[in-house]
């Protein structure tokens, strides 16, 4: 039986379910984000055909929690953060990411032979996910200059991801509309869409802060918080630009102008994401397409290895050329492994993103794979960050 219009009995099932099997995951010391996912898949059309959704309806989700993660990755960017991040720590987020970027590139244009597919896949692997790694960090009491420089990469990195998408996903929409490559419609194409996504989000962070610096009250500033994200998302959506790129800047622009100390514009944000994040990733569980699971196993692995080297090698080429400790040039990259929630959002848009340009298909390979390879690293990240904050002796506890 598959309920369609029901939708209230949709989301109630969805994230009681996901929350529940979530929990389940924390017992095997794996994030609940794979419990989430797992859900989706259990549920959806090809298992037990529970709930099937439409692309609209899959849009809309993704649409708006994609604006929460974007405006609270935004809302990490403050000028102390930036002042106290040194040009290596900079030097080494810039050589990860790229280093992630062109491996994919070249091991999936290797395979497929297929520009198109190529930059799509290695536009998501720059994406990290911080929470495996900090929690990681916790559990061992980890201290250090290790440890720090692991928290600043993957604290902004995500930042620089977005940017990389919002450039990739434009070059993209040329190559498969015209099929013609141009350098002057590869730069200027990409950099109006990143452009109008930063003029919106500073315009309406600009407006947004002089509201919420008169307000006291907790539901005031939430509702205003909401009202924000909710108008930068839309605005992205109706000219036709990077909705978590708008969002983020919106976030950088609150929170650098914003009296947060007094405020806590975030905190009271965050205290009503959890069930927007359980329901974003079992949409993703929900879209994960069986059936091309068993096609993914080249794909799926070529990502998986290039994206860690990558990483890896990139962050320590980076370091070694910045001149930094040799405890964190041998150890950084094996500590931001972790992809999950960031990584699957901009699948999930770049899905829908190819299902306008007519290559639905492809959407479907991206998503299952990413969602595939987001259970593998959300197990192999946190191993290998354990493994370097021990090797570097900064572990507190073992």
């Amino acid at each position: 039986m598959i309920f369609t219009f029901n939708y209230l009995l949709l989301g109630g099932i969805a994230i009681g379910l996901g929350f529940l099997v979530g929990k389940g995951t924390h017992f095997l010391k794996i994030t609940g984000v794979v419990g989430y996912i797992i859900t989706g898949v259990v549920i959806g059309p090809y298992v037990l055909g529970i709930i099937q959704l439409t692309p609209n309806e899959v849009e809309t989700i993704t649409n708006v929690a994609l604006g929460f993660v974007a405006f609270i990755i935004g809302g990490e960017l403050t000028r102390t953060l930036m002042k106290k991040m040194g040009k290596s720590i900079i030097a080494i987020i810039i050589g990860e990411s790229f280093g992630a970027f062109i491996l994919v590139f070249l091991g999936v244009y290797f395979i497929t032979h297929d520009i198109p597919e190529a930059v799509i896949f290695a536009a998501m692997a720059p994406a990290s996910a911080p929470a495996g790694t900090v929690a990681v960090m916790q559990e061992y009491k980890a201290k250090g200059k290790l440890t720090d420089s692991i928290l600043a990469v993957v604290g902004f990195d995500d930042a620089l991801a977005i940017l990389i998408y919002a450039f990739s996903i434009a070059l993209v929409g040329i190559l498969l509309s015209s099929g013609v490559f141009s350098v002057s419609s590869a730069v200027i194409v990409p950099l109006m869409e990143i452009g109008g996504a930063l003029l919106i989000g500073i315009t309406v962070g600009s407006f947004f802060s002089f509201i919420l610096k008169k307000l006291v009250e907790r539901e005031e500033i939430l509702v205003v918080s909401l009202t924000a994200i909710f108008v930068t998302a839309g605005l992205s959506l109706f000219f036709g630009v990077s909705l978590i790129l708008s969002c983020m800047v919106l976030g950088m622009m609150i929170i650098n102008i914003y009296p947060v100390d007094n405020k806590p514009v975030f905190d009271h944000v965050k205290s009503i994401s959890l069930p927007i994040y359980i329901l974003f990733f079992v949409v993703a569980g929900v879209n994960l397409h069986i059936g091309l699971l068993l096609t993914i196993g080249l794909l799926g692995g070529v990502y998986v290895i290039c994206r860690s080297v990558g990483l890896i090698g990139g962050s320590y080429l980076a370091a070694l050329a910045s001149k930094v400790d040799p405890v964190i040039r041998n150890n950084l990259g094996f500590g931001i492994l972790s992809q999950a929630g960031v990584a699957i959002g901009l699948a999930l848009l770049a899905s829908h993103k190819l299902a306008t340009l007519g290559m639905p298909e492809l959407g479907s390979l991206v998503i299952t794979t990413i969602a595939a390879t987001t259970v593998i690293f959300e197990i192999i990240g946190p191993l290998s960050a354990r493994f370097a904050i021990i090797r570097a002796g900064e572990a507190r506890t073992k």
